[in-house]
């Protein structure tokens, strides 16, 4: 086991609850040793009773406004450690942007990249623009602002091959402050009328921004791919890992995120995302999201995420701590070489159990359980260095909720994923 090079006068300032906020703090601590600040509304399970973690509620009854959270930044960075804020949603990022100057001045080191750059990389049509010059494979997409009348739809929608996908512009942090019913972050349509009602009903819900319909990638989730990372201020990718999702989860609210991740090298994808990082001149923590068309075995890049993603612990799964490169690179100034993560293993945020149900493809299931007996999985609430019967009786208890759920909204593995 490596050496630690204990760094308790690093503060990580964590803007969040989930599993992905508790696992950079662990990336954290297993490279430093440091114990990390986490801000937020309320309490959560992923956080909670941890030794790893400060925690810091504001707002009553868990209403938060701008101000009220950067004067509660700004008093926290006041000590003699060295305050790193890690924004992880994109109303996080959107805030940290906004009040960067003042946030810096109070102390802060914020590892994102200028706002123009972080704009350009949360939105999709650029991504798109992106790809095509690269002349990587392209998804038939149409941008429509949900402002125009709706008889002119169906015109706009006449390149579109169907089955097709349906997901908020850019970020979608307008479209995220909205509450209706049967709200989901992307959603499928088989054919015209379906995406002609699903438009409809968003628009009604009070939207008027802009989204998103192209041609859907077909595939199940194991043709997903992540391309996660770090790139310096030179634009040097100097630690990275590519995994294979092997089930995602599918609750409405946490569609697009990985419950089982295959840590295992592509170079090709990884070469893909690199030249697409290199040509935005993003700097940064980066997660990226990548399909393979099952019929035609092309890969396309769908999402660039300029931060730290909620799975992006399985870097680490695979060898490579990325908060030690940022720190190498921000706070060090050091000029590292480019990590490639190379140990193969399994990160789960789900029970394995699942690969036998929903894993179709037999070579891929066989491998993936004699790798598991190998080396087990590594779940990322589990820390042997943060003990507690409390945080252990959640975990278990948030497993089963992912089980029961996932039987509930996504019972048996399709090519839509949905």
């Amino acid at each position: 086991m490596a050496t630690i090079a204990l760094r308790p006068e690093l503060m990580p300032v964590l803007l969040g609850t989930d599993v992905g906020t508790y696992s950079c703090a662990r990336m954290f601590h297993e490279a430093f040793g440091c114990t990390s600040v986490t801000v937020s509304g309320m309490s959560r399970g992923s956080i909670s009773n941890s030794n790893i973690i400060d925690p810091v509620y504001v707002g009553k009854g868990g209403t938060l406004n701008d101000e009220l959270m950067i004067e509660t930044l700004e008093k926290i960075a006041d000590t003699d450690r060295t305050p790193i804020l890690m924004p992880f949603m994109d109303r996080d990022v959107d805030l940290t942007l906004r009040y960067r100057d003042r946030l810096e001045r109070a102390g802060y080191v914020i590892p994102l990249a200028p706002s123009d750059i972080v704009e350009k990389a949360s939105n999709k049509a650029v991504i798109h623009d992106v790809c095509e010059k690269l002349g990587f494979p392209t998804v038939t997409t149409v941008d429509l602002e949900l402002s125009t009348e709706p008889d002119t739809w169906e015109s706009a929608l006449s390149t579109i091959t169907f089955p097709a996908v349906i997901k908020p512009q850019a970020g979608g942090m307008e479209y995220g402050k909205l509450q209706f019913p049967g709200q989901r972050k992307a959603y499928a349509a088989q054919d015209l009328p379906s995406a002609l009602d699903t438009l409809t009903t968003i628009k009604n819900a009070g939207f008027a921004g802009h989204m998103l319909v192209q041609d859907m990638v077909v595939g199940d989730d194991t043709y997903s791919w992540i391309v996660s990372g770090y790139v310096d201020s030179r634009g040097v990718v100097t630690g990275v890992a590519t995994g294979r999702q092997i089930l995602g989860l599918h609750q409405t609210s946490f569609i697009g995120n990985a419950g089982i991740i295959h840590v295992v090298q592509n170079d090709e994808l990884r070469d893909m995302a690199e030249k697409v990082i290199a040509e935005l001149g993003l700097r940064g923590f980066f997660s990226i999201d990548i399909k393979i068309d099952s019929r035609t075995n092309k890969p396309y890049l769908l999402d660039v995420n300029p931060r730290w993603g909620r799975g992006s612990y399985f870097v680490a799964v695979g060898g490579v701590n990325l908060a030690a490169a940022m720190v190498a690179d921000f706070i060090d100034g050091l000029e590292l070489e480019p990590r490639v993560a190379d140990r193969e293993g399994v990160y789960a945020f789900v029970p394995t159990i699942t690969i036998g149900r929903w894993v179709r493809d037999k070579k891929l299931r066989n491998h993936l359980i004699k790798l598991l007996l190998k080396r087990p999985a590594v779940h990322p609430l589990s820390y042997w260095k943060d003990p507690n019967v409390k945080r252990f009786a959640y975990r278990y208890a948030a497993d089963f909720n992912q089980l029961r759920s996932l039987v509930r909204t996504y019972p048996t593995p399709s090519d839509t994923t949905f």
